[in-house]
């Protein structure tokens, strides 16, 4: 991103000149299922590897039982159980038993085709990319912070606009050659100009790269970006020699990776895993006995696309795959009868309904800009009730804002705990009646508090349970609400243009850096910026300063310390109803071993697994 063209956009209010650099609302996770996966993401319910040594400092054997969480084998103090499966909790998995290898592991994915296997355009499920591409830069497994991957090393100089990488001298790639910090440099290059980049906003901000020799690669950006190391350093790196004459084939400004013949050049990586064959909905790689990192425990991998949840489910039953993933806690439920592992993951997931300051539709059209009326609806809802009976327990729903990467949230700032006097009382101040049986309660002028909700008709199933579940609550309290699942398109026109509505709900993944500036930003109101997203004219002075300082943050100490800022005021001068971060659950067989869930993609880290004799 632009990072100087974003703040003058704060400076000067200005939107016109903003076209070119606004990114475009999509959830990671979708991002990275590739297109194809739409769908079946949404019907259940970017970008890293280089396995680093001390990132990774654990024994490969069965989860130990400990204070956190338990294991492997069931000890005398009993594990937490589901059915037949083992909970497992542990953020970080010890294992106990020694690693063995093994033939073959199988992985189920909802979606994705696999014809094309461009790493720019994410047109595949990031699982098929993970196994064959490394990032630059590893983001960690559990704190989402950059650590070394590719890189062994980087320095940032004290203008933030320019940084120099060190890459490991160790590394091969699939047919032999050693990596070249050219091959960084067409990485990087192509992702900012192909035209099907499905990351170009992580690189519009890159003016140069360079490569002075074999393992040293110099950036320079246009300015000083918080997010560089964390979302662009992050992307895979893949070979400059397989794709160079294709790419300069085209003329400059209309050069794609889409459209090469990967059935006559077959994909290359520096993975632990190399492409060996595919069809339309199967995948098989073998392992790479030369990776860095160390080779995988098992000699193959295969991933089947699998859409229809029903079938991936009697799959797990039947023994035909090691690991499923993604899985709700009905899923799990139903999956009970069958030993196994079940591991819950904090995810960099959100759940939260903005509040709309302006609605042209009701009389007074600032009713949600009393900060009583807010905080009354926040204290109305029993979030406990929706965490058990929605999610099982497995979502965090304490937790306040949308910034959910673990080494940048605030856990000073919590959702209110459920008070219903609390409540009535705030919205009797803010002279609103005391409920009387069943209608919502009025203002004296005949006006009721009955608040229109709109979310997309393809969200998450679990976030429209939220939100029937908080009609409930809301209605304790003398509060309406009605509950408006929309097509994506009247989505968009309802949000953009109609703006009628009280609170529209979201659900998605994140990036490892913050992108969210222009949801809360004073001046990306879409009334008045249409390149804006912030969709009910939220504005706060302090949040704004925060957004400037982030952006233009040269270490993630002050990028950290302005998100808190910003997490805290934007708590304090509610921005809208927290629903909390889901977690994420992983089935896995009760013989498979070494698996560490990874925040971005669970089932990332393949390599380590084995299967116990």
């Amino acid at each position: 991103m632009a990072v100087d063209r974003i703040l003058d956009a704060f400076r000067d209010g200005e939107s016109d000149d903003l076209a070119p650099v606004v990114p475009p609302r999509f959830d990671r996770r979708r991002l990275l299922a590739g297109t194809a996966a739409l769908s079946a993401l949404a019907a259940v319910p970017l970008s890293r590897l280089g396995h680093h040594a001390a990132a990774h400092a654990q024994t490969e054997a069965s989860p130990v039982a400990g204070a956190t969480a338990t294991g492997g084998t069931p000890t005398a103090t009993g594990p937490e159980m589901i059915g037949q499966l083992q909970v497992i909790r542990d953020p970080r998995p010890v294992y106990e038993s020694a690693a063995v290898d093994a033939d073959m592991l199988r992985l189920l994915i909802p979606a994705g085709g696999n014809d094309d296997f461009s790493p720019t355009a994410f047109r595949q499920d990031f699982q098929i990319m993970a196994s064959y591409l490394d990032p630059l830069v590893w983001i960690d497994e559990v704190t989402m912070e950059p650590v070394l991957g590719l890189a062994s090393s980087w320095e940032i100089d004290a203008d933030g606009k320019t940084i120099t990488y060190t890459l490991r001298d160790d590394v091969e790639w699939h047919d032999g050659s050693r990596l070249h910090a050219r091959d960084v440099v067409f990485s990087l290059l192509a992702y900012r100009d192909d035209l099907d980049s499905a990351v170009r906003n992580l690189f519009t901000n890159l003016a140069s790269a360079e490569a002075p020799n074999r393992t040293t690669v110099t950036v320079t950006l246009t300015s000083p970006d918080a997010n560089w190391l964390l979302n662009a350093s992050s992307q895979f790196v893949f070979q400059r020699e397989q794709y160079n004459d294709y790419w300069t084939s085209r003329p400059e400004g209309q050069r794609t990776l889409s459209g090469f013949n990967w059935q006559k050049n077959t994909p290359i990586g520096t993975g632990p895993w190399k492409v060996d064959d595919w069809s339309e909905n199967v995948t098989v790689f073998t392992r790479n006995d030369a990776y860095w990192g160390g080779a995988a425990h098992f000699q193959s991998l295969q991933i089947t696309v699998e859409p229809d949840a029903d079938q991936r489910l009697a799959d797990w039953k039947a023994g035909n795959t090691d690991l499923l993933w993604p899985v709700n806690f009905a899923t799990a439920q139903a999956a009970s009868d069958t030993p196994g592992h079940l591991y819950v993951a904090d995810a960099a997931s959100v759940m939260f309904a903005s509040f709309n300051f302006d609605n042209p539709a009701r009389d007074p059209s600032n009713l949600l800009s009393d900060i009583r009326i807010r905080r009354a609806l926040s204290l109305a809802i029993d979030r406990n009730r929706y965490a058990n009976e929605v999610f099982g327990g497995f979502i965090r729903a304490d937790r306040a804002g949308t910034v959910a990467q673990p080494w940048a949230h605030d856990d000073s700032i919590a959702n209110p705990t459920h008070d219903v006097a609390a409540a009535q009382a705030l919205l009797e101040e803010a002279n609103w009646g005391a409920p009387a049986g069943s209608e919502p309660i009025g203002d004296g002028s005949g006006n009721k508090l009955e608040l229109s909700t709109i979310v997309r008709n393809d969200s998450r199933p679990e976030l429209v349970a939220i939100l029937q579940s908080i009609g409930t609550d809301l209605a304790a309290v003398g509060v309406g609400l009605k509950v408006r699942p929309v097509s994506p398109e009247r989505f968009f026109t309802v949000w953009t243009s109609e703006r009628e509505y009280d609170l529209i709900a979201y659900s998605y993944s994140l990036f490892p850096g913050f992108t969210d500036f222009d949801l809360y930003g004073t001046n990306w109101d879409i009334r008045t910026n249409p390149q804006g997203w912030n969709p009910g004219g939220y504005s706060n002075t302090d949040v704004d300063q925060a957004i400037r300082d982030y952006l233009t943050a040269k270490n993630e100490e002050t990028a950290r310390e302005a998100l808190v800022r910003l997490q805290r005021a934007a708590n304090d001068d509610l921005f809208g109803l927290w629903f909390g971060f889901p977690q994420e659950l992983i089935l896995a067989r009760q013989e498979i071993q070494g698996f560490q869930p990874h925040i971005l993609w669970e089932t990332w880290n393949t390599r380590a697994l084995w299967r116990q004799p």
